[in-house]
């Protein structure tokens, strides 16, 4: 079981950090720009520092994302 520790829409993509150091990208189902971040490189940047894994994935399967919450594999 992991816990969501951080978020970041890029806008066509979700990043999605876990507290055991793993990173799912899932695509959104639309592409919608107008909700990227301004600070969308520092905080890519400080999910890259924190990532010893990457799990990339062609569907969405997360869809309630939420910062704390538990998610089981």
């Amino acid at each position: 079981m992991a816990h969501i520790k951080k978020y970041l829409d890029s806008g066509c993509a979700e990043f999605i950090l876990l507290d055991d150091r793993r990173t799912i990208v899932q695509p959104k189902d639309t592409c919608d720009t107008s909700n990227v971040p301004e600070d969308y490189k520092e905080q890519l940047a400080e999910i890259t520092r924190n990532t010893d894994e990457t799990i990339y994935v062609n569907v969405r399967m997360i869809k309630d994302i939420t910062e704390g919450r538990e998610l089981e594999f």
